[in-house]
């Protein structure tokens, strides 16, 4: 009886085990981003045995055993990487770049998904004097993450595209720091240490300046004649006023402020500021409010030019032509002509542009420094037109302008006789065979235009020249 007992419970719990085994949960493995395709493998391991596991609908779900432990690979694509991998909607700690993770004893349904990133290339410009090494980190779990090695010119990082990085200057004792530059130009409010960036588009670039403990920088400034010039440092607590000459620590934001000499609070009709000797300008013009604020980066000298005394300089733009004549230009062809300008006295840029808005008539390039330069204009017609206008050119407040005159029409052939679907006979056209065409005079006068039948004829008014179109093709008529 006791035999027969325990061999019933054997055989249940063999039953009960194989059961187990003969159950599957679903794992779903995502890859997420740009429809690319990365190579995935799913491994299953029970009691020491691996079992690669094939994929089931649209290639992301896996039926795994019971209870055993799961290897997920993951081999991105070239020119991407395995960004961040998520246990549902947990990232996986460290998990930059994994490559591969493994689950203990799946027991219940679990999707596991990898953000995918395209690699692309950024560069973060660190001086080496002031740094003991600049360094550059994922975020992982918002903090330092996997540290990026830099490719062979040293400042270039491949990073994943939208990603979130560290960018450290590693600035040390001796120095600090000045201010970060955003591709080559805007430069950032603050001064950190580590510059954290979200969202890393394509085409950044980061540079970050340092100064030395003990630097400091100059400040001046010249009182005009029928205003007064004040200036206070907001960098310190209060925005002490300071006299021209003082020194500042670099970086300090500076506030320079015009009036009227007896009326502190009047407005001042300003025609522009100058910094370093320079106009100061916003965007394309003089900035002129009553209320300068700069920051230290250099030694600054500053001036304000009111407009009762300001005078205008002599400026002379000096263009090689007196005008572009495209002449006649085929339509579906493309004719460009080069002129250079040159300039005498201009401190502004010049700003090119058409007077009429041509589609076909184009010019590069939009703006040119204040010395001039090269000018290529275009004329690519798509229809039969005559274009009169002018590009005009810009300085301050000097404008020049030159002509240009071209003329769209179709090509112009020289066929022999013998391919002619027409005759001249005095002055009739004489048609050969059934044509659709169009007759216009030498000036571009219309005629006639139709479905000519073979035989028929039509009378030119008089001698001279005239053109006749047949299919996109150009043929001149001389009558005598």
């Amino acid at each position: 009886m006791k035999r027969s007992l325990l061999s019933l419970l054997l055989l249940m719990g063999l039953a009960l085990t194989c059961g187990a085994q003969g159950q599957k949960v679903s794992l779903r493995f995502l890859s997420d981003g740009d429809p690319v395709a990365h190579k995935k493998e799913v491994t299953a391991i029970v009691s020491g045995q691996r079992t690669v596991i094939t994929p089931q609908g649209d290639g992301s779900e896996y039926l795994i055993p019971v209870g055993a432990n799961v290897e997920m690979q993951l081999t991105a694509a070239d020119g991407y990487v395995d960004y961040l991998w998520f246990d549902g909607d947990k990232e996986i700690s460290r998990s930059y770049n994994l490559k591969s993770y493994e689950i203990q004893n799946l027991t219940t349904s679990k999707t596991i998904r990898v953000d995918c990133r395209k690699l692309i290339p950024v560069k973060f410009i660190c001086p080496a004097e002031g740094s003991k090494g600049k360094e550059v980190n994922i975020d992982e779990q918002d903090d330092y993450g996997t540290v990026i090695a830099p490719e062979a010119d040293g400042d270039t990082y491949m990073l994943p595209l939208q990603g979130s990085v560290y960018f450290d200057s590693g600035v040390d004792d001796n120095h600090f720091v000045l201010r970060w530059l955003l591709n080559g130009g805007a430069t950032f409010p603050g001064k950190p240490d580590i510059f954290f960036k979200q969202n890393v588009p394509e085409g950044f670039e980061l540079e970050v300046q340092f100064y030395k403990a003990g630097e400091t920088r100059t400040v001046t400034y010249t009182q005009p004649s029928t205003a007064i010039i004040r200036c206070k440092n907001r960098g310190q607590y209060d925005s002490p006023e300071i006299e021209s000459g003082s020194t500042v620590d670099p970086g300090d934001e500076i506030l320079f402020e015009i009036a009227p000499p007896d009326n502190p609070s009047g407005k001042v009709e300003l025609h522009h500021w100058e910094v370093n000797g320079e106009p100061y300008m916003l965007g394309e013009e003089y900035y002129t409010d009553n209320s300068l604020s700069i920051y230290a980066f250099t030694d600054l000298d500053v001036t304000a030019v009111p407009m009762e005394e300001y005078e205008a300089p002599e400026i002379h733009l000096n263009l090689s032509a007196e005008q572009v004549d495209f002449g006649s230009v085929a339509i579906g062809e493309t004719k460009s002509q080069s002129v250079t300008l040159t300039t005498e006295g201009a401190t502004m840029p010049v700003l090119l542009g058409l007077r009429d808005a041509v589609p076909s008539l184009s010019f590069t390039p939009e703006r040119l420094p204040s010395s001039g330069g090269e000018i290529t204009i275009t004329f690519a017609p798509t229809r039969r037109e005559a274009v009169s206008t002018e590009l005009l050119l810009k300085s301050g407040e000097t404008i020049v302008t030159l002509p240009i005159i071209a003329q769209g029409t179709t090509a112009l052939d020289t066929p022999s006789s013998e391919t002619l679907p027409y005759r001249i006979q005095q002055s009739e056209i004489v048609w050969l065979e059934e044509v659709v065409a169009t007759i216009y005079t030498a000036d571009g006068r219309l005629l006639s235009t139709g479905t000519y039948s073979a035989g028929s004829v039509f009378r030119l008014p008089a001698s001279g020249v005239y053109f006749v179109e047949l299919q996109n093709h150009r043929y001149k008529v001389i009558v005598r």
